[in-house]
């Protein structure tokens, strides 16, 4: 099971990605993992592993993951600034138009294989703000 309230006292921690999505009501499918933009690993859960890489998901190349509790894990990304978001019972969460934005920017840098998941938010997230 996913616990969100661990990012709760880390300032700098944003939820983005499918748990922004699912957190916000978008998608009801629960998300596999917890993914974050942040702009330091500092105040994360213990066993936290860095490691470069040329993935169109990340702009900086600098990502994370860690295990929480052998139960779920926190994907993370290292970026020098913090996407825009809304809070939510006192989680830090990414705005719909930032992720519209974001997916839009990086759908030319992703592999193939990516490319219907991350059409399929683009369309979910486009309707989501027409409705708004």
């Amino acid at each position: 099971m996913l616990n969100f309230e661990i990012l709760k006292d880390k300032a700098d921690a944003v939820i983005v990605g499918s748990s922004a999505l699912y957190l916000q009501g978008i998608s009801k499918k629960m998300p596999n993992d917890i993914d974050i933009i942040t702009t330091s690993i500092k105040g994360l859960p213990e066993g936290v592993v860095e490691y470069e890489t040329d993935s169109g998901f990340s702009f900086s190349g600098k990502r994370a993951f860690c295990i929480v509790d052998d139960s779920f894990k926190i994907d993370i990304f290292v970026e020098d600034n913090l996407p825009e978001y809304v809070e939510l019972n006192g989680l830090k969460i990414q705005t719909v138009a930032s992720m519209l934005n974001y997916y839009e920017s990086i759908l030319p840098r992703v592999k193939d294989y990516w490319l219907p998941e991350i059409n399929n938010k683009i369309k979910l997230l486009s309707s989501w703000m027409e409705k708004i």
